[in-house]
């Protein structure tokens, strides 16, 4: 294929094109928020349970929940394991090769700590030699309950102590595992509030308040409100839920830099309570969702979709029913859902693209670079990376996209949004489930 090279438009073109309408969207085109399930792979057992999950969740096929709901969520891993949980050394054949197939078609997105058997850097190199040799591509990490590997100190107090950025501990880690490829990190920030980065704002009691549980609803706003005012105080523990961030940039103790981000639960009882099977109905009820449509933001919902004991089924039947409405939303175009990492990758490029435009004879011509974050240095940037970025332009059919001078043919040309206005977008490619 020719590839066609433009050069980006002098500061002065530039200046002269201010009043073209060409401006970047919030979310992929058409819809108006975006939202990811992040479960954490506590308490799933066996191969066949986390098979049965992902069948009901990443595909239309035939199950014992009836058909899957053929939605893009992810699951995450870990290498070591005391509790006979899945994971990739304490499990056979089987199990090895069914994580492997979902890394390698971005089903399983996260990996949850190296595990809480884990102890040492030697460890932690033979888990990184499987990755890079069957060619596993994670770039999210999230802290587990008890994991020496954990990143961080900020939220030590609840996971026990957290070595994996101290250089010079038995399991430091940092180093290798950046270089390996992780970009985003949980490391414990949690809110019951809907919505991160939102368009809009609501006050905080409109979307955590919930009448039917008066009492719990009070003490849950009471618990938001502390978070709130401790950072907007400076507690570093909460600054992005004070500034409503779905993600911000982490100093870790050896001075690298990764981007941390937040988790969304509520539950009227605990947020551990909305992270199970059965939690997770009220977590993403159509309650919520509404709040989110309403507010136009981004959110990770936390789970643990292995934590399915008090369930008559894999995933409980009320979480299947909230599951279908969600799968609804996303077909009707109101709410993106997609992995966890798909998400955060598309959240970083809106945060952080260069980008300009100019006018050419009625033409518009758009000229994206690699993402300029002031964090982190040296990230690439690829299509796939920027799948979903959309573009409102005045004519959709006289725009063109350029990555790094080379222009991108396969543009999705869209008609006008609620907003009256055309755009263009990089287009978006589904996930494949390998089963």
């Amino acid at each position: 294929m020719t590839q066609v090279t433009a050069r980006r438009p002098t500061a002065s073109e530039a200046a002269h094109d201010h009043h073209t309408q060409v401006t970047l969207r919030q979310f992929p085109y058409p819809y108006r928020a975006a939202l990811a399930i992040c479960s954490d792979i506590d308490e799933t057992e066996t191969a066949e349970e986390l098979l049965e999950i992902h069948r009901f969740l990443n595909t239309t096929q035939p199950t014992s929940m009836g058909n899957g709901v053929g939605l893009e969520i992810g699951n995450s891993v870990y290498f070591y394991d005391d509790k006979r949980e899945v994971s990739y050394f304490t499990h056979g054949e089987r199990t090895r090769g069914l994580i492997v197939d979902l890394i390698q078609a971005g089903y399983i997105d996260c990996l949850h700590s190296y595990g809480d058997a884990a102890f040492s850097r030697d460890q932690i190199v033979r888990a990184l030699d499987v990755l890079y040799g069957l060619d596993c591509k994670l770039d999210v990490w999230t802290n587990h309950y008890g994991a020496p590997s954990n990143l961080s100190h900020k939220f030590e107090y609840f996971f026990g102590a957290c070595q994996g950025d101290v250089p010079g501990a038995e399991v430091y880690h940092a180093d290798i595992t950046l270089e390996y490829g992780i970009r985003f990190a949980w490391v414990g920030a949690s809110t019951r509030l809907v919505g991160q980065s939102p368009h809009k704002h609501a006050p905080l009691s409109s979307t955590v308040f919930d009448r039917r549980y008066p009492l719990q609803s009070c003490v849950s706003v009471a618990k938001e409100m502390r978070k709130r005012l401790l950072g907007r105080w400076g507690d570093d523990r909460f600054v992005m839920l004070s500034r409503s961030r779905l993600m911000q940039p982490l100093s870790l103790r050896d001075g690298r830099t990764v981007h941390e981000f937040i988790r969304y639960c509520n539950h009227p009882v605990s947020v551990s309570q909305g992270a199970t099977s059965r939690g997770l109905a009220y977590a993403i009820s159509a309650r919520a969702l509404a709040h989110l449509k309403a507010v136009q933001g981004y959110m990770v919902v936390y789970a643990h979709l292995g934590k399915n004991k008090d369930c008559g089924h894999v995933i409980a039947h009320e979480t299947q029913q909230a599951l279908r409405n969600l799968a609804r939303e996303h077909e009707a175009g109101n709410i993106y859902v997609t992995t966890t990492s798909r998400l955060l990758n598309y959240h970083h490029a809106c945060q952080y693209l260069v980008w300009s435009h100019r006018q050419v004879q009625g033409r518009i011509e758009i000229f994206i670079d690699p993402p300029g974050d002031p964090a982190v240095n040296g990230w690439p940037v690829t299509p796939r990376q920027l799948q979903g970025l959309t573009f409102y332009v005045p004519d959709r059919n006289a725009a063109a996209v350029y990555l790094q001078g080379v222009e991108l043919k396969a543009l999705q040309r869209n008609p006008a949004d609620h907003t009256g206005s055309e755009s263009v977008t990089i287009p978006l490619s589904r996930l494949c489930f390998p089963y």
